[in-house]
C-alpha cells in the first residue's frame, strides 16, 4: 500500500478509482467453516471446484423424443418423417432402451438420454401417426434439447470463486455438487465511532442550542450489518486528539476496521488526522477524496488495522 505524500496530508488526495486500487489493507478475518443454509452473502475464503461432472448424465431440457439427429434431417410439415417409438425414459432411472436407426424414445424434461440418442426433439413438433409412430416436422441438430454430462461444471472446475459474496444461485450450485459446507471468512468486526462536541446521544430527550443526535452511527452500523460486517459501537468522542486518541487506540487489536464519523475535517482543528497519525505505521494513506462530498474523507492503516473517516455529510449535523 503506497502512503501518502509527506506535508499536509488533505493534500493527498486521491481519486475513488485510486482509492480502490491502491488501499489495500492486509488485515484479514480468520476463516471458518459452516453449513451453505448459513452461507447467503458470506465470503468464501478459498475457491470451491466440482468434484465430478455436473449434471453428472447426459439429460433432456424438453418434453419430446430422444432420436438421431441424421434421422431428422430434411423433414418439414408438408413432409414429415416417421420414427418407431422404442420405448419411454422413465424420470431419476437410467435409460433402459437404446435408440437406434428409425427410432425415438420419449422423454421427460431432465431424463436421462438414452444410449445412440444426439438430441431430443420437443414434442410439440411430433404427433401420433399410428400406434407405436411418430411423424416429426421439425429437424433437429446434434445438442438440440440437451445438457451434456459436464455442462454445468467439468470434475475440477471451479464452481464459486473465493472473495465474492455468495449468491442464492452460487448455493445451489454447491448443493448440486453435493457440497453442504463451505469455508469462508469470519465477519469482520467494524467499530463505529461518532466525534463532535455538538453530538449527543439519540436518545437525548431535549437538546441544547447546538446539540444534534448522533444519527449517523445508527445509520452506519445498520451499512455494516448490510455489508455483512458486525458492527459495534464505539460511543462519541470530543473534539480532542488525546481523547480521540485514547478512544481509538484500544479498539485497534479488536476491530477489522474502524469508522470513525464526522469530526473537524480540514485546517488547524482537524482532530481526527491527528489522533489517526499517533495511532502506528503506515498511517494515513490519503486525506481527501476527488469527490462531492468527500474530500475530507481519511484513509489509513494503523498497526495492521484499517481505519475510515468519513465526510462531514456523515454527521447528523
Amino acid at each position: 500500500m503506497t502512503p501518502a505524500p509527506r506535508g499536509r496530508e488533505f493534500f493527498a488526495t486521491r481519486t475513488v478509482a485510486e482509492a480502490l486500487a491502491g488501499f489495500r489493507p492486509g488485515r484479514r478475518t480468520p476463516a471458518e467453516t459452516i453449513p451453505i443454509t448459513d452461507a447467503l452473502h458470506r465470503i468464501p475464503a478459498a475457491p470451491v471446484s466440482a468434484a465430478q461432472p455436473l449434471p453428472g448424465f447426459a439429460r433432456s431440457t424438453v418434453d419430446g423424443y430422444a432420436v438421431r439427429a441424421s434421422d431428422t434431417y430434411g423433414v418439414s410439415d408438408g413432409m414429415p418423417g416417421y420414427l418407431d417409438v422404442a420405448g419411454a425414459v422413465r424420470m431419476g432411472a437410467a435409460a433402459d432402451v437404446a435408440v437406434g436407426p428409425g427410432t425415438a424414445v420419449a422423454m421427460p424434461t431432465g431424463g436421462m438420454l438414452p444410449p445412440g440418442a444426439d438430441a431430443v426433439v420437443m414434442v410439440e413438433y411430433t404427433a401420433q401417426a399410428m400406434s407405436g409412430t411418430i411423424e416429426v416436422v421439425r429437424p433437429v441438430a446434434p445438442g438440440d434439447g440437451v445438457i451434456r454430462a459436464d455442462e454445468d461444471a467439468a470434475p475440477g472446475a471451479p464452481i464459486v470463486p473465493a472473495g465474492r459474496p455468495l449468491r442464492p444461485q452460487d448455493l445451489g450450485m454447491l448443493a448440486a455438487a453435493g457440497v453442504t459446507s463451505v469455508t469462508v471468512h469470519a465477519r469482520p468486526v467494524v467499530t463505529v465511532f461518532s466525534t463532535g462536541d455538538e453530538v449527543v446521544p439519540p436518545g437525548t430527550a431535549a437538546l441544547m442550542p447546538g446539540q444534534v443526535r448522533d444519527a449517523t452511527a445508527v445509520a452506519l452500523a445498520a451499512l455494516v450489518r448490510e455489508a455483512g460486517g458486525d458492527p459495534v459501537p464505539g460511543g462519541i468522542v470530543a473534539d480532542d486528539p488525546g481523547l480521540l486518541e485514547d478512544a481509538l487506540r484500544p479498539a485497534l487489536g479488536d476491530s477489522d476496521l474502524i469508522v470513525v464519523s464526522a469530526g473537524s475535517s480540514v485546517g488547524a482543528r482537524d482532530e481526527t488526522a491527528t489522533a489517526v497519525g499517533r495511532l502506528g505505521e503506515p498511517g494515513i494513506w490519503c486525506h481527501g477524496l476527488a469527490i462531492k462530498p468527500g474530500k475530507p474523507t481519511l484513509l489509513a492503516e494503523c498497526s495492521g488495522s484499517p481505519a475510515i473517516r468519513g465526510p462531514p455529510s456523515w454527521s447528523s449535523g
